[in-house]
């Protein structure tokens, strides 16, 4: 009698996660605008050409957040307010996300260092509902009036949005890029990438 009382309470405890967990999904689906681009969704990557007047604006906006010169090619990392990307690691202690916030830094630094062309910046949404990971960030700017999300990004999307802009003009944009693998290509990759007609 027992075990049939404790597999009993199993079953229902395994049917009560599962409805919490699916109705997680739903409440979070209907809270947030944005969208979780998969790998294998076609609308992950896109690819263009800046306009000149476009391109002056953004050096602007850039130039007026950071002292940093901008260098050749430019790799933007952006996070949004209302974010749901990292919840399971805000439940982490805060150690360990610090630890976390600091190899991202360090991360960025070394690509920055073995790539003397690059200027690497991160900016995010005003607002403060963010995961820890980026709201604890203090090397990633507020983008205040919103000037880079309306002359760039234009919409949200689960787990922030990467743009790679090369000298001529060419960009490279990647949503839910939620592990900065934009920081990862190589000028081939993005060179085949923006090549393809």
């Amino acid at each position: 009698m027992l075990t049939y009382v404790k597999e009993l309470h199993m079953k229902l405890y395994f049917r009560s996660s599962i409805i919490s967990f699916l109705l997680g999904i739903v409440v979070t689906s209907c809270n947030s605008p944005a969208q979780l681009y998969r790998p294998d969704n076609k609308e992950k990557i896109y690819f263009g050409y800046i306009k000149d007047s476009s391109y002056s604006q953004l050096k602007r906006v850039l130039s007026s957040y950071s002292n940093i010169q901008l260098k050749d090619t430019i790799i933007i990392k952006y996070d949004f307010n209302n974010e749901t990307c990292w919840d399971r690691l805000d439940e982490e202690t805060k150690k360990h996300i610090e630890t976390f916030i600091l190899r991202s830094q360090a991360r960025i630094q070394q690509k920055m260092m073995a790539r003397p062309y690059l200027t690497v910046l991160r900016f995010r949404e005003p607002g403060n509902n963010l995961n820890k990971i980026v709201k604890w960030d203090s090397s990633i700017l507020i983008d205040d009036k919103k000037e880079l999300f309306n002359l760039l990004v234009k919409e949200s999307s689960i787990c922030g949005s990467s743009i790679i802009i090369m000298p001529d003009k060419r960009f490279l944009f990647i949503r839910s890029d939620s592990h900065f693998e934009a920081l990862e290509m190589s000028k081939r990759q993005i060179e085949d990438i923006l090549n393809k007609k």
